[in-house]
């Protein structure tokens, strides 16, 4: 550039381990299974809490209902469903706010190896995987909401005419007639109609706040029966969705396959998925939010959170084994025996509470602390988060098309490229599809332009639209980077440039969380763009009113690569 450039800088106990036995027995199976293919690891064991130990939180069994399937032989059109569940119900009065918990597949006696698979199971035998987010109704009902928690194994079970080619299809089928079979009884409850629940529920329901949470399978199931329930005519169901918060859900298929089937609907909602994750092993959680990006008529935000250090079995209490040994690769993040990053089962359990009930009182409300919101990585008008309590994260922030203004999108913009300098050449990958002749890392989704550079001389040249830019509150890159930095604290620069010439560089320090890296060198591990979102006010002195062009600018290190998914002005 000929003007000149003013430099900116950019800002940025436990209680105790239940079960040390099963899960000292859990974590030696896992060892022994370590290195060998997945499918080659038996059944993991599981863990059994007991509901004394979380005092607001009690079992229920409302008797038994016959669902309908469709798509299987005739035998099968009808299955037996018991109605079991736990439920929490905070002290003083109501009413309350409500949370549905929703519990995802795990090995037992509904889900067995072969054609081992029953269902009832046989009594004493089942596992239950509902009691294994008793902890989490704890904590929400101490906060001051009401929790259901139905039991799904039932919808998850490998028999009643379920193949591997049908049993996702059926899990789709069984699990919003178990779902809307246990808001019925609640809703009754409510009403002073007899429910089943062995104690007063009459009035201690609040419908407009339902908030629906999801693990693994159950995250799938969440989405799915709150896209549908969303769109009911409000007079004829009281209990509609007004939050969603998906623990590295899952629709149990292949991404790529079916990416139509991971829609949201248009509420609040939170994506959590671990960074050590050896069962959702392609990331495909995180689908969500591309679809939530698609969706132009959405008006409400979709925040993705992925905590570095967090596997996926250790969000369900009743899971044992650690599934870092699915996969035992990425050692540096993930290997409990050598990453100082890796979370244990108790520091799981109370980051997702304490995120929860956050994330609630943030969307039910209308908080005026800023910071609360930064925090979640909900402010657009801050940095993205780096940490939550205390632990590394990664944040991608989806807010409605009217809340950004879109300068690249390599997913949908024009083939014509931006301007890179000499040193720098671009690859364009789209998702699911090859990158030009290189393997592309997971997730193989969103579209990307790769950068690569030798030297640290080079920079890409975006031209902005003619429109006025003040109105916005950021600069937000969503982007990944492998590069070694050596002795440089600064990753790379940022510069707007207005039509008068007037040009701020803010540089971006090795630090933000969307460059984090693991490793002294640079790795190919999973590669997810996430936000490096810069205040505009850190540009001062530019015209926001008539920019010209923005600059990104690679003079501290190489050689290296970034993976660009998109550049966005966005504001409040």
């Amino acid at each position: 550039m000929n003007s000149s450039v003013n430099r900116h800088t950019s800002q940025r106990c436990d209680r105790p381990i239940r079960w040390m036995t099963q899960l000292a027995l859990g974590f030696c199976l896992a060892l022994i299974g370590a290195g060998l293919p997945a499918q080659s690891l038996a059944p993991p064991p599981t863990l059994t809490p007991d509901l004394a130990d979380f005092p607001l939180v009690q079992s229920y069994n409302l008797g038994e209902v016959t669902i309908s399937q469709q798509g299987v032989a005739a035998p099968f059109h009808t299955m037996p469903i018991p109605l079991t569940g736990a439920i929490a119900v905070p002290d003083g009065p109501g009413p309350f706010p409500w949370v549905l918990l929703l519990h995802g597949r795990h090995p037992g006696c509904h889900f067995a190896d072969g054609d081992d698979s029953q269902w009832p199971c046989p009594p004493g035998t089942e596992t239950r995987y509902d009691w294994g987010l008793a902890y989490l109704a704890q904590a929400l009902a101490e906060a001051g909401y009401g929790v259901l928690v139905p039991n799904l194994n039932g919808a998850f079970a490998d028999t009643h005419g379920a193949t591997a080619a049908n049993r996702s299809t059926l899990a789709d089928q069984r699990s919003g007639q178990i779902i809307e079979a246990h808001l019925t009884r609640l809703e009754a409850a409510h009403r002073g109609e007899p429910g089943g629940f062995d104690l007063s529920l009459e009035g201690q329901v609040d419908d407009s706040k339902l908030a629906v949470v999801g693990h693994s399978m159950g995250g799938g199931a969440a989405a799915l029966w709150a896209s549908g329930r969303t769109q009911v005519n409000p007079a004829e169901k009281t209990l509609t969705p007004s939050a969603l918060v998906l623990v590295a859900p899952t629709r149990s298929q292949p991404v790529s396959d079916r990416p139509d089937v991971f829609q949201l609907p248009d509420v609040p909602t939170a994506v959590l998925m671990g960074g050590c994750d050896r069962d959702i092993f392609d990331f495909s959680s995180l689908y969500y939010l591309e679809t939530a990006r698609q969706d132009s008529a959405r008006t409400t935000p979709a925040i993705g959170v992925l905590l570095w250090g967090a596997n996926h079995n250790f969000f369900n209490a009743a899971v044992a084994p650690d599934d870092y040994y699915r996969q035992p690769n990425h050692g540096d993040l993930c290997d409990p025996q050598r990453s100082a990053y890796r979370l244990s089962r108790v520091v799981q359990e109370d980051v997702l509470s304490q995120y929860i009930i956050t994330f609630l009182q943030a969307v039910w409300s209308e908080p005026t602390d800023r910071h609360s919101l930064a925090t979640l990585g909900l402010a657009p008008d801050r940095a993205a988060p780096s940490h939550l309590q205390g632990l590394s994260i990664a944040t991608h922030l989806v807010l409605p098309t009217t809340h950004r203004c879109t300068v690249f999108n390599a997913e949908t913009s024009p083939d014509q490229l931006p301007q890179p300098s000499p040193g720098l050449t671009l690859h364009r990958c789209p998702s699911f599809a090859a990158c030009a002749d290189r393997p592309r890392p997971y997730p193989k989704f969103p579209g990307v332009l790769v950068l690569d550079w030798a030297t640290p001389a080079e920079q890409l040249h975006f031209p902005l639209p003619s429109v006025p830019i003040n109105a916005f509150d950021s600069l937000e890159l969503r982007l990944a980077m492998n590069a070694n930095f050596t002795d440089s604290k600064v990753a790379l620069g940022l510069i707007l440039q207005d039509q008068q010439g007037k040009a701020v560089r803010v540089d971006i320090p090795v630090t933000a969380p969307a460059l984090r890296q693991f490793s002294e060198k640079a790795t190919s591990g999973h590669t997810y763009p996430t936000a490096l979102r810069v205040p505009l006010q850190q540009f001062h002195g530019v015209d926001l009113t008539a920019l010209e062009s923005l600059t990104i600018v690679f003079d501290q290190a190489s050689p290296g690569r970034l993976y660009l998914s998109t550049i966005d002005f966005v504001r409040r």
